[in-house]
C-alpha cells in the first residue's frame, strides 16, 4: 500500500488473529497513502528517520523514538518530508481485514477529516512516556486503555547490562521487537536463540519467555500485545 517497501511481518495469513505488525521503509518523499480503519487501532513506531502524520492537510511532525496512535475512524497517512530514510513499524488490533486486501489504498479518493474534526491521534516520544512502577527493568507504558486505547497496549522497555525479565503468560497475541542492541531469549522449553536489531518475537496467547540483554551495548524493546476482548 502506498509508495515505499512495506512488508506484512505478523498478519492473519500466519495466524495472527488479534494483533498485525507491518514494516515500512520510505525515501524522501514517499507516502503511506491516506485511509481510515473501521474498527481497528493502529500503533506506528518511527524507527529511523522521520516525517509527518498526515490528516487531510495537515501534517504533524514525527520523529525516530515516536509512537504515534491512531484509533478507529481516524484518517491518517504517513509521509516522509525529511531528507533521508525513513524506517517504521506498525502493529494493529484488530487486524483490518479491507487492509490487507487492499481496499484502502486508495490514493486518488484518499479520504479526509470532516470541517471541524478534533483528531484524537497523540504523538508520543517513548522514552518520555509514564514509567511502570515494580519493574526490574526501565519499563515505559506508552499507548493503555488507560491513555484511551481499546484494543492494543504498547510498552517500551530499556535494559542495561546484565539486566533481563519474563513475559508471563497472557491470555492475548503479543509482539515484541528489538529496537537496538543484542539479547537472549530462552522459552519456557529451555531453548535459546540470539536475537539482534529489528528482529521479532511473536507469541500466542499462554506462551512464556525470559529475555535477557547480551553483549556490551544497552538493550531497548517495543513490546506489544492485544488487549484479551480483541478479535474475540
Amino acid at each position: 500500500m502506498g509508495k515505499g517497501k512495506n512488508w506484512r511481518v505478523v498478519h492473519p495469513d500466519m495466524g495472527s488473529k488479534q494483533l498485525t505488525l507491518n514494516h515500512g521503509v520510505h525515501a524522501p518523499g514517499q507516502e503511506f497513502t491516506q485511509h481510515y480503519h473501521d474498527a481497528s487501532e493502529d500503533a506506528i513506531v518511527v524507527l529511523e528517520g522521520g516525517g509527518a502524520i498526515r490528516q487531510g492537510e495537515v501534517y504533524t511532525p514525527i520523529a525516530a523514538g515516536d509512537v504515534i496512535f491512531v484509533p478507529a475512524g481516524e484518517v491518517h497517512g504517513t509521509v516522509n518530508t525529511t531528507p533521508n530514510m525513513a524506517r517504521l513499524i506498525s502493529f494493529q488490533a484488530p487486524p483490518d481485514m479491507a487492509l490487507y486486501r487492499g481496499e484502502r489504498d486508495t490514493p486518488n479518493t484518499a479520504p479526509t477529516p470532516q470541517d471541524g474534526h478534533r483528531s484524537n491521534v497523540q504523538v508520543i516520544n517513548m522514552a518520555r512516556s509514564g514509567p511502570v512502577f515494580g519493574k526490574s527493568t526501565e519499563w515505559r507504558s506508552v499507548v493503555s486503555p488507560q491513555k484511551g486505547s481499546v484494543h492494543l497496549s504498547l510498552d517500551y522497555i530499556y535494559l542495561n547490562k546484565g539486566e533481563n525479565f519474563a513475559h508471563e503468560p497472557i491470555g492475548s497475541e503479543s509482539i515484541y521487537v528489538l529496537r537496538d542492541g543484542c539479547a537472549e531469549v530462552t522459552t519456557d522449553a529451555g531453548e535459546t536463540c540470539a536475537l539482534k536489531r529489528y528482529d521479532v518475537l511473536f507469541l500466542a496467547p499462554g506462551d512464556t519467555f525470559s529475555f535477557s540483554q547480551a553483549g556490551d551495548e544497552p538493550v531497548a524493546i517495543i513490546s506489544c500485545w492485544a488487549v484479551a476482548a480483541s478479535g474475540s
